[in-house]
């Protein structure tokens, strides 16, 4: 009993202090201004540009924290649309100065509008809650948000500079809540894809505005799997097949029997070694040295000047073969196991392999009997339309009694040779096939 009366007697003296009344009182609802009167426009007018405000910094909230800082740099250093680019430039300045930055200035400026808003918007139309709500959710919320998704780029580097200067208005109280952010959450780095996410990637640009075509998704592709592919899974096997790399001893004798052998194998670089000892090379004998070479002169192979051999270990990857194809000193690269040293020889690798590698295709020209040395597939020389468009091929068969030789060879003129009179020299007994396939673009 004492309680209850100690209790009772406690909120009768609260409920005796005037200004306690006031503040736990229900507010009492103002009367809208009279339509057309001075205070119901200046009121309606601040309203509108209060909820056209909010709308802008909720849009501009999604649009520009919704753009992806990588793709931004993309398209400032080379978007070939003037404009796009301009707008990119613009709007990474922005962000520069600080992503959490912005984020806090939007945010901060959309909250003051926001709880401003139903101040002026109720004294105005006496606080309708159909007609704050349908504005503030259609205006304020879901017409500015989706406009800025779809035209996030445009938008932001037009409001760049509101955006900057209420940074600058706002900036003792969110400068240090952004360094705050960052702090804690972190600086928002670049990120940037993985070679295998960069290899999907590729993939969804098959179609689009500028599609890529197959062949260019798989040479990107292809260049990307250089560094991490080994020499050595794609060499010529030196001592597992020794038939498929043609070498020559040192002391070997370029009569004319060789040199047919050399000229006919459609080879063009061939590895030397020392006499009796098949894996130890000294050189590289280049097949254009023996254009003038007499071979009744029977000279041996260490006679002619070699070539460069250069040796490396099958741990190396191909992009480190390829730049050294490219200092232009050697094209043929001979895989040991220890370089420098006799015996280790397991494979040869060329530039030709590399290029392969990089288009992802095996390359076949007039000699090749086989699409490559490790699986002995038959080269295919058989084409198509599209593969054909553009090009011309002319045939020259050579009449004879009992015998039709025919080549073919590639040619940059589009038609046969001019006749005189109308009629082909009979004294060459030639006759010309002219195929031309259609030069259109491709559909």
């Amino acid at each position: 009993m004492i309680l209850s009366a100690a209790i009772f007697s406690l909120i009768s003296s609260v409920n005796a202090f005037p200004f306690l009344n006031a503040a736990f009182a229900e507010p009492i609802a103002e009367d809208p201004e009279p339509v057309g009167s001075t205070q119901f426009w200046w009121k309606l007018a601040i309203s509108i540009v209060l909820v056209l405000s909010g709308g802008v910094f909720a849009g501009l909230t999604l649009g520009l924290m919704g753009l992806d800082e990588l793709h931004l740099r993309v398209l400032a250093t080379s978007s070939e649309d003037m404009k796009e680019k301009a707008n990119a430039q613009k709007v990474l300045k922005l962000l520069g100065k600080g992503r959490h930055w912005v984020l806090v200035v939007l945010l901060l400026a959309n909250v003051i509008v926001n709880e401003s808003l139903p101040i002026f918007l109720d004294k105005a139309i006496g606080g309708g809650i159909a007609a704050v709500a349908i504005s503030t959710f259609m205006i304020g919320a879901v017409i500015p948000q989706a406009v800025s998704v779809r035209y996030g780029l445009s938008i932001g580097a037009a409001c760049a500079p509101i955006v900057l200067t209420f940074m600058y208005l706002f900036a003792p109280i969110a400068w240090p809540i952004a360094k705050l952010l960052d702090y804690v959450l972190g600086h928002n780095e670049i990120s940037t894809y993985k070679k295998a996410e960069l290899k999907s990637f590729l993939q969804f640009h098959r179609s689009g505005e500028e599609p890529l075509r197959d062949d260019e998704i798989s040479i990107l592709n292809g260049v990307l799997e250089l560094n991490t592919k080994n020499v050595e899974t794609i060499m010529t096997p030196m001592k597992a097949r020794p038939h498929d790399v043609l070498t020559l001893a040192s002391d070997a004798i370029m009569d004319s029997k060789t040199v047919e052998h050399i000229l006919t194998s459609g080879y063009s670089r061939f590895p030397v070694h020392e006499p009796g000892n098949p894996f130890s090379f000294i050189g590289l004998l280049l097949v254009k040295k023996l254009l003038s070479y007499d071979p009744a002169q029977c000279w041996p192979v260490s006679k002619f000047q070699l070539g460069i051999l250069p040796e490396a270990k099958p741990s190396i990857n191909c992009f480190q073969a390829l730049d050294y194809f490219q200092t232009g000193r050697a094209h043929l690269l001979l895989i040991s196991t220890t370089p420098g040293m006799a015996g280790g020889a397991i494979g040869v690798i060329t530039l030709e392999d590399i290029i392969e590698e990089i288009i992802s295709e095996e390359i076949v020209d007039e000699t090749d009997r086989y699409e490559d040395n490790q699986n002995k597939q038959r080269a295919k020389r058989m084409t198509n339309a599209t593969i054909m468009r553009g090009i011309v091929e002319r045939e020259r068969r050579v009449d004879s009694a009992n015998t039709s030789i025919g080549e073919r060879t590639p040619l940059i003129a589009q038609s046969p040779p001019s006749e005189q009179n109308g009629v082909s020299s009979v004294a060459s007994r030639l006759q010309y096939g002219t195929a031309v396939l259609s030069q259109s673009p491709k559909p």
